[in-house]
């Protein structure tokens, strides 16, 4: 007999538990605060190349094989960059954003989500590169060659070096990005801040409220 009631009390637990279930994934999404607008930013891009160029002599090219030659030696890093968001004027974001790899040398990839009240906000988000030294602005190629004529494969490079540099800066996200807008923030709606590459700003897109 208490086998039996045993067995009984265990189909009963099995039974409501089961239910449990069929309630719990029958709840409704409303019962989850997913009501609130959502100003989200997104974006990704190339970090600026900061570097520090300079002309060797020919005595430090001396010992180098002709075919490893470059006149023109550069050294340098990524550019760092403060993101910041404002809301009506108050702070809602500030934060260093860097690019991606062990070197922070590869595109820098922003991706965050701000909870913003129902209703209408003026919001200024600001991207700009953090400052650099003196030494790293002065970004100029400097030094002599000693008179001395370069070689015809070293002559060719110079220039072909010159013109991947100006692409890379070309490609590079500005140093300053600001975009200052006006939002009606709608209950559920998803407003994404990007990255336009072709005006190469910041832009406001909207996605409209869920059902």
């Amino acid at each position: 007999m208490t086998k039996r009631l045993v067995q009984l009390a265990g189909a009963v637990v099995a039974v409501a538990a089961t239910l449990g279930m069929v309630g719990l994934s029958r709840a409704p999404l409303s019962a989850y605060p997913d009501d609130t607008p959502v100003l989200r930013l997104a974006w990704s891009a190339r970090p600026e190349r900061i570097e520090r160029c300079r002309t060797l002599t020919d005595a430090e090219l001396a010992d180098v094989p002709a075919h490893m030659r470059q006149r023109v030696q550069c050294e340098g890093r990524s550019a760092s960059y403060r993101l910041s968001v404002s809301v009506d004027g108050r702070p809602a974001l500030d934060t260093l954003v860097t690019g991606g790899g062990a070197r922070s040398d590869r595109p820098v990839y922003v991706f965050r989500e701000l909870d913003v009240p129902a209703g209408q906000h003026e919001v200024v988000v600001r991207f700009e590169r953090e400052k650099i030294s003196e030494a790293e602005a002065g970004g100029s190629v400097e030094g002599k060659n000693g008179g001395v004529a370069e070689d015809t494969l070293m002559a060719g490079r110079a220039p072909r070096e010159a013109e991947e540099r100006r692409r890379r800066q070309g490609e590079a996200v500005p140093p300053l990005m600001e975009l200052t807008t006006n939002i009606s923030a709608a209950v559920r709606e998803v407003m994404l801040v990007t990255y336009d590459i072709d005006r190469r700003a910041l832009v406001l897109r909207t996605r409209a409220p869920s059902q």
